[in-house]
């Protein structure tokens, strides 16, 4: 009776691994997800309309005087993408493309992994906030075509 069989672990070892089995199912279901191209469209599509609307406030707060038209366009090339937008966003700059430096098309998922080579307006420029601002990037670790 108080002792523990070989025949009394196996469920407590089988629920464990199922519990393990689900979580790695779960986590490969959500990488998959993230590697879908449809994912990366819905994710585009939210941002887009997110930009949209953080520029329609903008204008309109430059409309009503109570933010200045234009932004001084920092120097962000060698800067990590994500850093780029945050400076840029400061600024009350969201109107942003940015594209593969490299010409393969590729989607910056996570703009962390990402940095800048190419800026346009160029840095010191006055840009109006409402402007499209244009960054060109690599991976971390690729260099600047």
């Amino acid at each position: 009776m108080g002792s523990i069989g070989s025949t009394e672990n196996p469920p407590a070892e089988q629920a464990v691994a199922t519990r393990q089995s689900e979580s790695d199912l779960a986590d490969q279901r959500e990488r998959e997800r993230q590697d879908d191209p449809r994912t990366a469209q819905e994710q585009r599509r939210d941002e887009a309309r997110d930009v949209a609307n953080k520029v329609k406030q903008v204008a309109d707060e430059v409309k009503r005087g109570i933010t200045q038209s234009h932004f001084t366009m920092p120097q962000l090339v060698g800067r990590n993408l994500q850093n780029a937008q945050d400076q840029l966003q400061k600024r009350g700059s969201y109107l942003l493309d940015q594209v593969d430096a490299t010409s393969q098309h590729r989607f910056q998922l996570l703009d962390s992994d990402w940095k800048v080579c190419h800026q346009s307006p160029r840095a010191g420029a006055s840009v109006l906030k409402t402007k499209l601002v244009r960054l060109e990037a690599v991976r971390l670790d690729e260099s600047c075509p």
